[in-house]
């Protein structure tokens, strides 16, 4: 992801804030594999809280929700397939 670019209320724009929850459900899969579709929304808050250390507060309240989201949907999709 290139510089992080803001809008006017200092928010991410909507685009960067879904590529950075791809980005942070993507590493979260990698480094546990199945158990993070297990995760609970706090967890994920914990896991991810460093890579929201400079965003505004909306956009620290909705990354855990959406990278949450994101893994619920993975987990719907992998066990569909099987």
């Amino acid at each position: 992801m290139r510089g992080r670019q803001f809008s006017t209320d200092g928010t991410l724009p909507e685009r960067e804030l879904y590529e950075l929850t791809d980005l942070l459900a993507m590493r979260l899969y990698q480094n546990l594999g199945r158990r993070a579709y297990g995760l609970s929304r706090q967890d994920v808050a914990e896991l991810i809280q460093p890579y929201m250390i400079d965003l505004m507060r909306e956009d620290q309240r909705a990354l855990p929700w959406l990278v949450w989201d994101l893994l619920q949907e993975g987990a719907e999709i992998e066990f569909q397939v099987r």
